[in-house]
């Protein structure tokens, strides 16, 4: 049993790895359920867009990737359900709500199109639709 909750999240890390190199590898491959996607759960981040609020509180995520999109949801604040701020800048989607900026959120999403990015927002909930670049180009 893990002693702390380091130890927990390395044993954890450790098991995805296990899970990952797996597929990779095709090692025990008849026994592993296939990989469709991976669904990360994150605290958000700093932004570096010059936020009024020099420090801004950070607003929880959910991220869904697949092969093409990856999906990012996340329950928008109840003082600002319907005001927020998307930016793409140096492969991060850069995420502020609120009137004076002060929820932000910061998610690595290299290798998607900007152009392509949708967001869709419906009783507080927004989800923004990422489309991965085509690499067979």
């Amino acid at each position: 049993m893990p002693e702390s909750s380091d130890d927990a999240y390395k044993d954890l890390m450790d098991i995805i790895h296990q899970i990952i190199t797996a597929h990779v590898s095709g090692e025990g491959e008849e026994k592993l359920p296939p990989i469709m996607g991976v669904k990360f759960v994150l605290n958000g981040g700093t932004i570096h867009l010059a936020p009024v609020n020099p420090q801004p509180k950070t607003i929880p995520l959910e991220v869904f990737e697949d092969a093409g999109t990856i999906i990012i949801q996340t329950e928008l604040p109840p003082e600002c359900p319907d005001d927020f701020f998307i930016a793409y800048q140096d492969g991060k989607l850069q995420l502020n709500a609120g009137a004076r900026r002060e929820y932000s959120a910061v998610i690595p999403v290299a290798e998607i199109d900007p152009s392509l990015t949708e967001t869709h927002l419906h009783n507080g909930v927004l989800e923004v639709i990422c489309f991965k670049k085509n690499t067979e180009e």
